[in-house]
């Protein structure tokens, strides 16, 4: 795998269309409200099938982080060591990305931050997340 692939699945379909128009959507049971990453057909909370997808914030704070010194995908090979994090958004959804903008010696964690979309590979879009 060269570059940057997702597995798309007929699940998901919606986050990475949105992504393209630098958007960031989720589904929201239509039942009990909870927002849920990853997409699925059932709503891990309340078990309805019912979903709307919905745009939320493009805010959150970093909830974990880590620094890696490998690239996973061909597009941060030039950016090693990179931090890798788990941003808890205002919706609740906690989305696992790269962190970007921060001093190499700051520590995010804590950290107020906001998403951005970046290009990888002719025609992937991914969210990452840098300071508010």
């Amino acid at each position: 795998m060269s570059g940057y692939e997702t597995p798309e699945t007929q699940d998901d379909s919606r986050f990475w269309d949105a992504a393209t128009e630098g958007r960031l959507v989720f589904q929201r049971c239509d039942s009990c409200a909870f927002v849920r990453w990853p997409a699925a057909g059932v709503c891990p909370e309340c078990m309805d099938r019912g979903y709307t997808w919905e745009e939320v914030a493009p805010r959150g704070t970093v909830w974990s982080y880590a620094v890696y010194h490998r690239a996973y995908a061909g597009y941060l090979r030039e950016r090693v060591p990179y931090d890798v994090a788990l941003v808890e958004l205002e919706c609740g959804v906690r989305l696992l990305t790269t962190l970007t903008g921060f001093d190499d010696d700051a520590d995010p964690m804590g950290a107020a931050v906001v998403a951005h979309f970046e290009t990888v590979g002719e025609h992937q879009h991914v969210p990452v997340f840098g300071p508010a």
